[in-house]
This record gives C-alpha cells, structure tokens and sequence, in this order.
C-alpha cells in the first residue's frame, strides 16, 4: 500500500508541474519571442525485491523550449538580408520618383531648353524668342535648385535614420552583453531557464532586423555577434561586454 502512495504522490506532483508548464504556454501566447515548452519526465529508479524490479513512479526532471535552432538562424538570416536591402531599395526608388516627376524632375526643363536653343538658333535677331530661350533657362536653374533641395531632404532623412538606427543597435548589445553574463553561471546551454534562451533569441532577432549580424554560440548558449564580414570582425558583443558603434555624416 506504501509503494502504491509513493508512486501515485510522484505522479499527482509531476503532472501538476506539467499542467504549470501548459499554464505558462497558454498564458504566454502572445507574448513576444516566447517559446512553448515541455515538460519532461523520467522514471525515477526502480526498487528490487527479490529477484525482481519493481516501478516506483515518475520523476519531473525539467523543463525545455520546443525550439529549432536551424529555423531561427534561417529567420535571422532572412531578416538580416530584408534588412540590409529594403533601405536602399525604398531610397533609390524615392529618387528615381524625384528625378522622374514632371513637376520636379529636369526631362522636361532640359526639353523647353533645348527646343527654345534651337528655335533661338534659327532667328537670333528675335526678341521673342531670346525672351523665351531666357525663361527657359531660368526654368532648368530652377529645377536644379528644387532637385538639391529634394536629393538635400532625402540625405537628411537618411542620416537621421542612421543615427536612429545606430541608437537602437547599441542599446540591444548592450542588452545582449547583461543577458551573455547571467548565463555565465551554467558551463552549458541545457543549464540555461527557458527564459534566458528566449531573451538572447529575442535580441538577436531584433538586430537582424536593423542590421547584418554574425553569430557565434558559445558551449554555455552565450553569444559573441560582429558586424563584419566574418564572425571574428567587427565584434559588437564579444562574452559579457558590447562595444558601442557610431556614425560619421560629415563623410560626403
């Protein structure tokens, strides 16, 4: 009868732990660079008596993300890739438009000036159309200047977008370094709370938003990221320490 306790007391106290961990899951859903997670159970050792081994009940042994590490590096490069190209592309077909609209671009200013150039060719003697080749020369002067003002707006608008984009990229190494060196207490990843993984997970994510990263994974789930071409240069986050970086626009 004492066996049949035990081993019914270890099985109410595991499920209750996994029904804690379905409670978590389903009260987290929404939650931002949250994973689901699973509980795992083992046997706990058996009991001989006799010449046999007896069962005596299930142990709860921990808790683990259900996680693809190929899946997220694949996101992470998928987004470091979108992200590295969407500004460019969105800022070129912004000049494209502005050098393309007939209100603001020099196709048709250069067209007025050259017809009137010719038709001046023709009759230099005419008042009329000195007069005219006069307009449209002020014309094309002018589109020039609402041109540099435009190209002038968008290099403004660029810039402000770097520095804000620099802000956010130092913020989130910074953040990745205090994560880096709270996980510097387990020699091993499968030591690490679901938790922890989920923030470094998060970050990282975050910055491949914003910028090209690479990514080098430590035996104890820590991460080192650079923002060169190879993992070992331009290190931002290198253990427990981040190196801020910055941006120069006076550099024409």
């Amino acid at each position: 009868m004492s066996d049949m306790l035990g081993i019914s007391s270890s099985a109410v106290a595991a499920y209750q732990r996994a029904l804690g961990t379905v409670s978590n899951n389903i009260a987290n859903v929404s939650t931002e660079g949250y994973s689901r997670q699973e509980s795992t159970m083992t046997q706990s050792a058996p009991r001989k008596q006799a010449s046999m081994f007896l069962g005596t009940g299930v142990l709860f042994t921990a808790v683990k993300r259900a996680f693809d590490t190929f899946a997220e590096s694949n996101l992470r490069n998928s987004n470091t890739d979108l992200a590295t190209q969407e500004p460019l592309v969105n800022y070129t077909q912004r000049v494209m438009d502005i050098m393309g609209d007939k209100s603001v671009g020099l196709s048709s200013a250069l067209d007025d000036f050259f017809g009137a150039a010719n038709a001046l060719s023709a009759d230099p003697a005419s008042s009329v159309l000195r007069s005219s080749f006069l307009r449209s020369a002020e014309g094309v002067s002018s589109r020039f200047a609402e041109l540099s003002g435009q190209l002038g707006l968008v290099g403004t608008e660029t810039n402000q977008a770097l520095e804000s984009t620099t802000k956010q990229v130092n913020t989130l190494t910074s953040q990745l370094a205090l994560v880096n060196q709270n996980m510097a207490s387990s020699a091993t990843e499968d030591g690490q709370s679901a938790e922890i993984l989920d923030r470094r997970d998060l970050i990282l994510r975050q910055l491949s938003d914003l910028v090209r990263i690479k990514t080098t994974f430590n035996t104890n789930g820590s991460v080192n990221v650079a923002l060169g071409n190879t993992a070992a240069q331009g290190l931002v986050v290198n253990g427990n320490k981040s190196r801020p970086i910055g941006i120069d626009t006076s550099v024409p």
